[in-house]
């Protein structure tokens, strides 16, 4: 079982999408959307703690007068909303027949005169938390209360469970110092990961809660080779890759200077080295080490950050790329598994990177990107 339709079926499909533009809000009231014409879009949703990415390409000759050349070169702030999907009636469809894409913020404007092309590029409303800088520390403020403010000061609604433990608590447990001026969202997402939380916004929402659940089946891209050799898939291109290094195995040493004594907390993973009968460490052998010194922490902290570091490292064991027709089916939380190349790459991986994009040239398509280690790959010891 897959989240796909397999077969892949060669039918015409008929996808439709639609670009919004509003400009900034007016004592806290924003301006109606616009409807505008456009020649290409491309929509990047990232991994979580990270903005999602947009780029539209607009031809200004055919541009309504409300939000024309002259309307985006005026502008300080200005907003996107890109929607896309499969409507029952392509030819009379509206947003509700479409799923949201991204709504953000334009980050810069190009406008060229010559073709009469408008360029848009921004983010999502990640955005907003990534440009606003802060020393201030919430200290009795619980992280969802954290939350909630920061999303109230810029507009925004906050989803996630109430959390209890105050933030100051947070900072002394992981011996970190929050005295850096740093941006509201390094804030937020350091917030997220103390309370085992993913950080991301939707829309105008701010998601602070946990990861949301995978989907029970994976995203199959499946290739097939007939009896006669004649290969198939529902994929139009597909690359993969292992790195060795990481395939032999890899030993992260965390090194901690103590905060009471002079000497340093080491941490390990996924074992501390076996030693020899005159009580020296025996040699890694061939695996990689990878060390890494991080102040302040305890033993505890020191394990725990090597396990974090060495999961990191080997989930780039194994990458996959693939261009395929595009859907409202994938998405950050499912798993692609790759079958029928008969390798060691027919595996399950992560989606660290998924775009969509629509043009007249290439139709609808999505770019995927995604890693994982592979299982027969054993931890050093």
């Amino acid at each position: 079982m897959s989240l796909n339709d397999l077969p892949a079926q060669p039918i015409a499909r008929r996808p439709r999408a639609m670009v919004k533009v509003t400009g900034a809000a007016k004592n806290g009231v924003y301006p109606p959307a616009v409807i505008v014409p456009w020649e290409s879009w491309t929509v990047d949703n990232n991994t979580f703690y990270q903005a999602d990415t947009f780029r539209v390409s607009i031809p200004s000759s055919v541009l309504p007068d409300e939000v024309n050349a002259n309307w985006f070169s005026s502008q300080s702030e200005a907003f996107i909303e890109i929607l896309a999907g499969f409507p029952n009636d392509p030819l009379s469809f509206t947003e509700a027949d479409l799923d949201s894409l991204i709504y953000g913020r334009i980050d810069d404007i190009e406008y060229d005169p010559v073709s009469t092309m408008i360029s848009l590029t921004g983010r999502d409303l990640t955005a907003v938390f990534i440009d606003a800088k802060t020393t201030i520390q919430y200290q009795n403020l619980t992280s969802s209360q954290v939350a909630a403010k920061l999303a109230a000061s810029h507009g925004l609604s906050v989803s996630g469970p109430a959390t209890t433990t105050p933030a100051g608590s947070l900072y002394a447990r992981d011996h970190v110092s929050m005295t850096d001026r740093r941006s509201e969202w390094d804030l937020l997402t350091w917030l997220a990961q103390q309370e085992g939380f993913a950080c991301y916004v939707t829309g105008r929402t701010l998601n602070f809660g946990p990861r949301p659940p995978a989907p029970p089946e994976p995203y199959e891209l499946r290739w097939e080779v007939d009896d006669k050799g004649r290969p198939s898939a529902n994929v139009q291109y597909l690359r993969t890759s292992r790195s060795l290094t990481v395939a032999k195995g890899i030993t992260v040493v965390v090194k901690s200077p103590s905060l009471k004594t002079s000497k340093a907390v080491t941490g390990y993973y996924p074992n501390k080295p076996k030693t020899t009968q005159a009580g020296k460490a025996s040699p890694f052998g061939n695996t990689q080490i990878y060390t890494i010194t991080r102040g302040g922490l305890d033993q505890a902290g020191a394990d725990k950050l090597a396990a974090k570091i060495h999961r990191e490292i080997t989930q780039h064991e194994m990458k996959l790329r693939a261009r395929l027709p595009a859907d409202s089916i994938l998405t950050q939380t499912a798993m692609v598994r790759l079958t029928g190349t008969g390798t060691k790459f027919d595996q399950d991986y992560y989606v660290d990177g998924l775009s969509r994009s629509m043009s007249i040239d290439e139709g609808y398509v999505m770019d995927i990107s995604a890693k994982n280690i592979n299982p027969e790959t054993v931890p050093s010891i």
